[in-house]
Parts: structure tokens; C-alpha cells; sequence
């Protein structure tokens, strides 16, 4: 029995039948749907085909939180080092003039001087001004801002709710639809997990609490207690703190969750290189093995399977690789050398279910 999840976001280059099956049988064993993506409506027909395509597979519904995304632009502005871009927290803009972010109050939060940063990071800008609702911003790079990126602010404390209208929305959704685990982004605190369990009251789901922050990474033991699995998004955790450091930063918190018999999730760009070309790189066959060998309990596909050319092929590179890996530990065990994870990781247990069904569900 594999002790790995492999799990694979459904998007527009896998929502048929046809292809669920198919990455199923490559590796696939727990869908997830980005929220932050496509209507509420889209997800429900996503779910009702997955349930029917593939009934024993759980599916995890990634909430947005706190995170910052630019609008759907009709105009994806492109911009040289130097030049000024507007965003916005108003409404009604498409990205010619100005473009519009998911935040209604980030102009309260930054000032002159603030760093924001795009596209997991790609794009960099400088705040210049701040009139109203618009954040008159410099560019630093030459790019192009797409539609639906997240946006960061670094060192940036961000008031309002931590649970707001959106995200009730979507978590009332998460009971209706009974999705298996939910996702929660910037999480905080164990006070933040609370207020999303409180929203999920009356459901089974089991809460995915998102590291991605320095205070989540202050707050790490209180958030692995309350949550009842981890996921380590790489990509906001190496923007918000510092990228030379997010491999210590995954060490760390596998660690931790550890010592809590805590799940842990290890995301973001393990086959980045497979949303284009049909095989991965030699550092991302790596970074899956290192993953599995310190004690994670899923390895995640991303724009791999939501968006990429090579789907199919991702997932069953990611099941290979995790396959692998598991094989080593289990032959290190047999010999008494195990060292001090893969315990861990035979033991692993998501949502309150065993290693073979994430959901805790009976099937």
C-alpha cells in the first residue's frame, strides 16, 4: 500500500471523464480544486463528476483566505522596468487603465515605500503613491500581469477579518457540496482554524491549514494542534519570507508535524517544468524524493495537471518517484536504519482516516 498521496489539481486540462480516469490510474488519489479559480458553479459540476468518475477518491477545496489575486482582466497589462501600473480595490476596471485585485481594502494596509510582489514572485513593484482606493505602483521588472495572480506584500500586516464574506461563501460550500478536506490559505493562529471549524460545523471536512506566512510560521505549533493537516505552500512561504530559506522552512515544519503525527502536504512547482515539456528535471525528481524521505505525507500537482500539456504524465512521474522513495524506507526499515522519519511516515493519518483513505471515510 502506498503511504503517499498524490494529489492533482483539476482544471481545464483534466475536467472530463475520460482524463480523471486516466490520472487515476497513473496515481492520482485525492483530487483538489483551487476555489480562488472558475465559479462556485464549475466546482459543484467538477465535484459531481469526480464523484461519479471516481467515488473512492477524496477531494480537497483550496480556499483563498486572506490571499491577494489580481482580477479576470480583459487587458493583461505588459509594462517595462519603470513603468507605472495601477491596481486597485475597486470594481469595474479590466486592466487597461487600472487592475482591479480580489483585496476591497489592501490601499489601507501599504504606503509609499511598500514592496509588492506577483505571480509567485516574478513581478516586483514599489508603491508610489496610494489615492484612494488606487495603488500607484513601479515597476521593477518588465513583465505582464495576468489575470487571477496572487499578490503579495511582504512584511505588510493585513487588517480586516480572517474569515470574511468570500470565505464563508466558500466554506458553506465546502458543507453543501461535503467536500472531504478544505484548505485554508494565510492561515494565522489556532484561533483562525477555529473560526473556519466553526463555519464547517455540521460537516465532515477536515481542515488543510496552509503555512505560507512568518506568522503562521511563529504560530506553527499551535496551528499544527488545531488543524488536521498541514500543507507547506512554497510558493507564498518564499515570497512572504525569504526563498534561500524555504528548504530549512519545509525541514522545519515536516519536523514539527512530526512530533504531532500531524500530515503534512508538500506543494508548489515539484514538476513545474512537466506544465510544458513531458519530462521533469533532475531537481525536481530531488525535491519529490526529499519530500517522501522527510516525512511527507502528500507531494501536490498544480498548474502540472490544471492547466499543463502534460498531465497525465505528471502525476504518473510524481507516483514513480514517491514509489521509489517509499520502497528505500521500507528497505531501511527491514534493516534497522530508518532514521527518524519514515516511522512517521507509516503512521501518517489524515483528517482522523488511515494512510489508505485521507477522508477518513468508509468506502
Amino acid at each position: 500500500m502506498s503511504r503517499t498521496r498524490v494529489i492533482a489539481t483539476i482544471g481545464p486540462a483534466t475536467r472530463s471523464a475520460e482524463t480523471l480516469a486516466r490520472l487515476a490510474r497513473a496515481g492520482m488519489n485525492l483530487v483538489r480544486l483551487n476555489a480562488s479559480h472558475n465559479t462556485l458553479d464549475w466546482h459543484r459540476d467538477t465535484i459531481a463528476l469526480v464523484r461519479q468518475v471516481l467515488p473512492a477518491t477524496p477531494i480537497l477545496l483550496d480556499v483563498p483566505g486572506r490571499k491577494i489575486r489580481t482580477a479576470n482582466l480583459a487587458s493583461e497589462p505588459v509594462f517595462g522596468v519603470g513603468d507605472t501600473i495601477i491596481l486597485t480595490t475597486q470594481t469595474g476596471d479590466d486592466g487597461g487603465r487600472k487592475v482591479p485585485i480580489s483585496s476591497r481594502r489592501l490601499h489601507l494596509d501599504v504606503s509609499a515605500g511598500d514592496t509588492l510582489l506577483a505571480d509567485d514572485g516574478k513581478l516586483r513593484f514599489t508603491v508610489v503613491d496610494v489615492r484612494g482606493p488606487d495603488l500607484h505602483c513601479r515597476a521593477e521588472v518588465a513583465g505582464r500581469l495576468r489575470s487571477r495572480k496572487g499578490i503579495n506584500a511582504p512584511g505588510v500586516d493585513l487588517g480586516g477579518e480572517l474569515v470574511g464574506e468570500r470565505d464563508r461563501e466558500m466554506l458553506a460550500f465546502a458543507r453543501e457540496t461535503g467536500v472531504d478536506l478544505v484548505g485554508i490559505s494565510f492561515v494565522e493562529s489556532a484561533g483562525h482554524v477555529g473560526l473556519v471549524r466553526k463555519e464547517l460545523s455540521g460537516g465532515h471536512a477536515g481542515i488543510v491549514a496552509k503555512i505560507e506566512t512568518p506568522r503562521a510560521v511563529r504560530n506553527l505549533e499551535e496551528i499544527i494542534d488545531s488543524a488536521d493537516a498541514i500543507m507547506i505552500d512554497r510558493g507564498d512561504l518564499s515570497i512572504e519570507t525569504d526563498v534561500k530559506q524555504i528548504g530549512l522552512l519545509q525541514k522545519e515544519i515536516l519536523a514539527r508535524s512530526a512530533e504531532f503525527d500531524k500530515p503534512v502536504i508538500v506543494a508548489t512547482e515539484m514538476l513545474d517544468s512537466m506544465i510544458e515539456r513531458p519530462y521533469p528535471t533532475k531537481a525536481e525528481i530531488l525535491d519529490i524524493t526529499n519530500a517522501v524521505l522527510a516525512g511527507a505525507a502528500g507531494v501536490m500537482l498544480s498548474g502540472e495537471t490544471a492547466v499543463g500539456a502534460h498531465p497525465v504524465e505528471s502525476v504518473r512521474t510524481m507516483k514513480q518517484v514517491a514509489s521509489a522513495a517509499e520502497e528505500y524506507l521500507r528497505k531501511a526499515e527491514a534493516s534497522g536504519d530508518a532514521g527518524p522519519a519514515p516511522a512517521h511516515v507509516l503512521t501518517v493519518r489524515f483528517a482522523g482516516g488511515s494512510a489508505a483513505d485521507p477522508a477518513g471515510r468508509q468506502r
